[in-house]
């Protein structure tokens, strides 16, 4: 007996112990919004489904050879605007550090300067008995460590090269001997593989408004330029061909350098519209600024060739969604027909996954032979590989520890200049214009837009507590991304003032009787808990465990990133329809909704502050307080990366929202730099430089320390006591 009532203790424990878990989850037992983890990303899709359908209809009404001329030329300048600018043209300062001959293939490892100072390492093959000006391949491997070197690669080149055209092998920048961010003790790179290298510093690269996929084409288009200047290669034949993020970069340079008569990416080119629906914007490389926004899709990288030879190489159970690429083929074909050169465009595919087939290699040898008068065997032939060692260009193995500048180099080197222009925008404008200028700034480039009237709020739950009691809401239900919400209510009647509490850890994070919540609650507050898009129940549901950044993936903020808008813009939308339901409570006391934001969810905050009058308080806890701060860091947090809104540094800063806080009171505690630790005191220092013209001497701009959640709950309650 002792045993079953031990037993069934156990058992209603367990019990208990489960419905408490569960007690702050709001969509439990809700079939209406069981895929509501991805709702963030189905309403990035949504956007870009509108602007592609407008593409398309566009696309439907074109017709004669001029007509599709004029959208090719105008499609290469929306091109060049998505890359973000490029650099100036330098010297390459070229040399060759190894030449030798390999199965009757002359080799020379080349090394050059695509920027000052910043090494690309590439390795020539040709024939060794031919002469004269040969056409050449730009041939770029697609993601492996190992860059070029890898026997996969190696084996088109060296077919290419065997069949009398020559090829000049580029390791992209995080592969080969590029790693971005080598560790030299494991000999790896810091970060991760190639797609996390080319992410993490594309992050990093967008508050300028630049992209990696700039950084990676740049480096291509300075090869045509180290090509041109020998006099054994044959301008006027330049190809260029890669598969999976080579095939990326071959639709790239091939759309963005005049100078490339043909043109055969592999395993990329489909469709935003199909890869919305399958596996998502991928990696930095791939996603320009805007580039769904400004009307473009696969298919303009294509149009942008009109009319010179092309071909799509495909493979039929490819990530890259098939679908996408036969109707993105199809679309263009008309332009290429209307042009009197039908036959230049092409589309070959073959029964495989994401890979390399030789009947598609066979038709690729083919389509560059023909394109340059080559004659001769399109036979796949079986020709032994280098030894990685025999095609190592420098001297350590690894541009990094050869001298070359480092990425962050790049990025610096690009953004002080805009720092600069930062800071010449702020001290050449009056306080009072500058701060409906940096809210008109902050409008239109993080995307936020006026949620308007919020749908149907529904009370998913209730419960008691000492002293008040927590309702379970789902806040403007209807909408693409409902908010599951708690609200505490102190007991007592008569309206009261209201606390608007935001968490990166979620709703429920200080939810602990004891906690901050509580004691906010016990003070006499109303507090609205809310999960923002990325948080909590929202937080994004995602099979990569390399692309998650704390709740937010990177197909999240490049998809933001394509449709123009951004994470931020998208979470202070929420932010507005949380405290449109705090203002239509009956008993919350009118204009007395104060804001509390702790960790990433701060620059969020900061932006709905300044577009919504109705918050009367603002409070950062462990924010982060600059996206300066995030491109100073050569190792930063790539959650705090996640809040960027691209190109915001050319027109403003948290810091500057932070200024159009004023008058209303602004508490800053425990701020956070650009990697995640304390603010240091310059950053500190250059905040308050902002910030403080804005307030004067007034005290409602606070900045303190802490030490502890103890400390914290005493002065966040103390500050909100004052502010009543």
């Amino acid at each position: 007996m002792s045993l079953v009532i031990a037993a069934l203790v156990f058992l209603f424990g367990m019990t208990s112990m489960a419905e408490a878990q569960d007690d702050f989850d709001v969509f439990t037992g809700w079939r209406r919004y069981s895929d509501v983890r991805n709702a963030l990303y189905n309403t990035i899709a949504k956007e870009a489904y509108g602007y592609l359908n407008d593409r398309e209809r566009k696309l439907d009404g074109l017709d004669t050879k001029r007509e599709w001329e004029e959208y090719a030329a105008s499609a290469r300048k929306r091109l060049a605007r998505a890359f973000g600018p490029f650099p100036k043209r330098t010297p390459l300062n070229a040399t060759v550090t190894g030449t030798f001959e390999h199965e009757g293939i002359t080799v020379e490892n080349i090394l050059f300067e695509s920027r000052p100072g910043f090494l690309v390492t590439t390795s020539l093959f040709r024939r060794a008995d031919l002469s004269g000006k040969l056409p050449v391949v730009v041939y770029v491997c697609g993601h492996t460590a190992d860059g070029y070197k890898s026997e996969t690669y190696q084996h088109v080149i060296l077919n290419l090269a065997r069949k009398g055209i020559a090829v000049l092998a580029v390791d992209p920048v995080g592969q080969g001997e590029r790693i971005l961010y080598y560790d030299s003790e494991t000999g790896k790179s810091s970060i991760g593989g190639p797609t996390s290298e080319h992410s993490y510093a594309g992050l990093q690269y967008l508050p300028l408004g630049r992209t990696m996929a700039m950084v990676r084409t740049w480096d291509c288009m300075r090869a045509v330029d180290y090509l041109c200047e020998r006099q054994d290669i044959d301008d006027t034949k330049i190809g260029v061909h890669g598969r999976s993020g080579g095939g990326t970069m071959s639709a790239f340079l091939g759309a963005m350098d005049e100078r490339i008569t043909a043109a055969a990416p592999e395993c990329y080119i489909t469709s935003f519209t199909r890869i919305f629906e399958s596996i998502g914007p991928q990696d930095a490389e791939q996603n320009l600024l805007g580039q769904i926004s400004s009307g473009l899709d696969h298919g303009d990288f294509l149009v942008a060739r009109l009319p010179k030879p092309t071909l799509v190489v495909t493979t039929t159970r490819d990530f890259f969604s098939i679908q996408g690429a036969r109707e993105t083929v199809r679309s263009v074909t008309p332009a290429f027909r209307a042009s009197g050169e039908e036959d230049n465009i092409g589309m070959i595919e073959d029964d495989a996954p994401h890979q390399s087939t030789k009947r598609n290699r066979e038709r690729v040898y083919g389509f560059f032979m023909n394109a340059f008068g080559v004659e001769g065997s399109t036979a796949d032939e079986d020709i032994p590989p280098l030894d990685p060692s025999r095609i190592t260009v420098t001297e350590s193995g690894q541009i990094l520890t050869s001298g070359s500048k480092t990425v962050h180099d790049l990025i610096m080197e690009d953004a002080e200049p805009i720092f600069s222009g930062l800071e010449k925008r702020r001290s050449g404008e009056p306080v009072i214009s500058r701060r409906e200028t940096v809210k008109r700034d902050a409008r239109e480039l993080s995307g936020y837009r006026d949620p308007g009237t919020i749908s149907e709020n529904i009370l998913a739950g209730r419960f008691s507590r000492e002293g008040y009691v927590i309702e379970k809401r789902i806040i403007d239900a209807d909408s693409d991304i409902p908010l599951p919400s708690l609200v505490f209510i102190p007991d007592g009647g008569g309206r009261k003032p209201a606390v608007l509490y935001l968490s990166q850890a979620g709703k429920a994070a200080d939810a602990a009787e004891g906690g901050v919540i509580e004691a906010m609650v016990k003070s006499g507050r109303i507090v609205l808990a809310c999960d923002l898009p990325g948080f909590g129940e929202l937080t994004v549901d995602v099979h990569n465990d390399d692309s998650v950044i704390r709740g937010v993936s990177y197909n999240i903020v490049f998809g933001t990133q394509l449709i123009g808008e951004s994470v931020t813009g998208m979470q202070a939308g929420s932010i507005t329809r949380a405290v449109e339901y705090l203002s239509s409570r009956d008993d919350v006391k009118a204009g007395s909704i104060a804001t509390v934001a702790r960790g990433i969810t701060g620059p969020a905050l900061l932006h709905a502050a300044a577009f919504d009058e109705r918050i009367a308080a603002v409070s950062l806890a462990e924010a982060p307080v600059s996206w300066e701060s995030v491109v100073r860091k050569r190792i930063y947090d790539q959650a705090i990366g996640s809040t960027i809104v691209p190109s915001a540094l050319l027109r403003y800063d948290l810091p500057d929202l932070m200024g159009v806080v004023s008058p209303r009171p602004l508490l800053v505690i425990d701020p956070l730099d650009g990697d995640a630790g304390p603010a240091e005191t310059g950053t500190k220092g250059a905040v308050e430089r902002v910030v403080r013209p804005y307030f004067g001497t007034s005290g409602d701009f606070q900045v303190k320390q802490t030490s502890g959640d103890t400390m914290f709950r005493s002065l966040l309650i103390d500050w909100l006591a004052k502010i009543d």
